[in-house]
């Protein structure tokens, strides 16, 4: 991998780690007391994609934004491993 590639991944990554866990931690900071509190049982996919299920209110646009735009950024870190892997070799 170039220096500049891996540059690229390693912030990519790096920020789409620290969005996911943050839409994750507004998102339990703000649950809803009428359901079940997070726990072992809980889907982390299903708290990720359907944040209304879980949260009202304000937070919820800013969870969602959080949650978009890590997915994005992973997806953005997955296409410059990809890039990297199909090209030729100096």
């Amino acid at each position: 991998m170039r220096s500049g590639a891996e540059t690229a991944y390693l912030i990519l990554i790096g920020a789409a780690i620290l969005m996911r866990l943050a839409g994750l931690m507004l998102t339990r900071m703000h649950w809803r007391e009428d359901i079940a509190p997070y726990s072992r049982a809980t889907k982390f996919l299903d708290v990720t994609l359907h944040p209304e299920r879980y949260v009202k209110g304000a937070p919820l646009r800013t969870i969602w934004i959080l949650n978009v735009a890590g997915a994005l950024l992973l997806a953005g870190a997955v296409t410059v491993l990809a890039y990297e892997l199909f090209q030729p070799s100096p």
